[in-house]
């Protein structure tokens, strides 16, 4: 085994190695793919061309747009607790316990809302889903900001991350580190660590956290540079922090990278592309084949020029100069357009991305089931992809609704006390997604119509598929209008 520095031996080696193969999906993102490291070979009298299209980008971004072009929607259900058939009647009014129970739902939901409001979360997914489809694995991490009293998310890509699991149950969280070099030469790093421990006493967990950055000496001796944050308790007894995977198979940690699904079929269409490039120029301009000519004399090369073609051996028989094009005849075009054309079917294939013209289409209007019959793939992918999504910001919620708890006494906390305190122990919470697919607005309209008429949708929930930005206030304005056109009708019953 080769030598390593204290500092990789700590990481291990098979981090190291995850590490650097996160990394190079990274690179391939940006645009280093098939000819990254390639050398032209001794001998070429030209240079050949090294195309590079940039699938891996196209793709992860149509993934990560499919996700999150439409902002999530946060909401907090109360529990039921007066009689379901005595709330849907017309009198109704809620118990003393439901209206508690209601304040309280609304408050967190209130809070949720304003944490990612001011985080710009919206903003910050997109970002995320981008990573998770690069890297297999994005991290979501808390931490409260003391010079302003708020409570921050920040998403961070796996290649900083080193994690500890629990044996017995994988999703939980033991350790979590922070780690990334702060110089080009590697001998300054900055490592922020989580750990979840048990202690007696309290008889609970409880999380700590250590922070601090350490210098690399000439002798490969690793010296703390600046403790930031002595290990210290942090009140917590779970880590503020949300690790949310890829598709992957049980008893996986990380998950599976897009990028190396498609990667050599990609790094295949640019070579061939490249190739194809290159015979396109060999066949484009012909080659001209001088016969018994003196070179000396010099020749033109322009539209409509003259030679006067000399010979070094006069007009001998057998020695008389001559000038010919050797024309190209590129026979594969048909052969080469083909395959090109089965590896892009492949590859959209392969990434659940379909490739669709409708400029190409000889149709009229294409109504919404037409349209996600053509975009079933993608949606079946974005679909269950929220299903990783939803689960883990819902965790997230749970999370920032007991970090504010235990903060709620700092004197710069700048959230509502009051609500902050009306929290429970029920961090029920609900992450709504939306697809960005062109709707028929009327035919959407006549369908939430049915289903209200039918009792199997309520009001806000159609305002909410009809993406109206605050339901619960459009509601509102809804029935304060019905009561205000029914004293009009009816002042004295009104």
């Amino acid at each position: 085994m080769p030598w390593i520095r204290p500092d990789q031996e700590w990481m291990g080696t098979d981090e190291m190695e995850r590490i650097a193969r996160v990394l190079q999906l990274y690179e391939r993102y940006d645009g280093l793919q098939v000819w990254k490291h390639y050398k032209k070979p001794e001998g070429l009298d030209y240079d050949p061309t090294l195309l590079t299209i940039n699938f891996d980008r196209l793709l992860v971004d149509t993934m990560a747009a499919w996700e999150f072009e439409m902002a999530p929607k946060w909401e907090v259900e109360p529990d039921v607790i007066d009689n379901p058939i005595d709330m849907v009647s017309e009198n109704y009014e809620p118990s003393t316990a439901q209206d508690a129970e209601n304040r309280k739902a609304a408050a967190k939901e209130q809070l949720l809302n304003w944490v990612h409001r001011e985080n710009k979360t919206h903003e910050k997914l997109i970002e995320a889903a981008k990573d998770r489809k690069i890297a297999g694995t994005v991290w979501a991490k808390i931490f409260y900001d003391k010079r302003q009293g708020k409570v921050r998310v920040a998403f961070r890509p796996d290649f900083e991350v080193i994690a500890k699991y629990n044996h017995d149950d994988e999703e939980l969280l033991e350790e979590v580190h922070f780690f990334r070099y702060l110089d080009k030469d590697g001998r300054l790093f900055w490592k922020q660590s989580f750990t979840l421990e048990w202690v007696e006493g309290k008889e609970d967990y409880e999380c700590f956290l250590t922070e601090a950055t350490y210098e690399i000496d000439e002798n490969n001796d690793v010296w703390l540079h600046e403790m930031k944050i002595e290990k210290s308790a942090m009140g917590l007894n779970f880590i503020p922090i949300v690790e949310i995977p890829n598709e992957r198979l049980t008893g996986m940690n990380r998950g599976y990278s897009e990028i190396d699904k498609w990667a050599p079929i990609t790094d295949e269409i640019n070579k061939k592309l490249s190739d194809y490039s290159d015979a396109i120029r060999f066949e484009m301009f012909a080659i001209t084949l001088l016969m018994n000519v003196d070179n000396d004399k010099g020749l033109n090369v322009a539209p409509g020029a003259m030679w006067n073609l000399q010979g070094a051996g006069g007009l001998l028989e057998g020695e008389r100069p001559d000038a010919k094009k050797l024309e190209s005849n590129f026979k594969f075009k048909e052969a080469v357009e083909a395959y090109l054309d089965r590896l892009y079917s492949n590859l959209h294939k392969i990434a659940e991305v379909p490739s669709v013209n409708t400029a190409e289409m000889n149709v009229g209007g294409i109504n919404d089931m037409a349209v996600k019959l053509l975009y079933s793939s993608i949606i079946s992918k974005t679909q269950r992809s929220w299903i990783v999504w939803k689960s883990r910001l819902e965790l997230l919620n749970e999370y920032i609704l007991r970090y504010m708890s235990a903060r709620s006494n700092d004197s710069r906390f700048i959230y509502d006390r009051d609500l902050v305190n009306s929290i429970d122990n029920n961090f029920d919470n609900t992450v709504h997604f939306r697809l960005p697919l062109p709707e028929d607005q009327a035919e959407l309209i006549e369908r939430l119509t049915t289903e209200m008429s039918s009792d199997l949708e309520s009001i806000k929930g159609a305002l909410s598929r009809l993406g109206v930005e605050n339901p619960e206030a459009k509601l509102m304005e809804i029935l304060t209008e019905r009561r205000l056109m029914k004293s009009e009708e009816d002042p004295y019953n009104a």
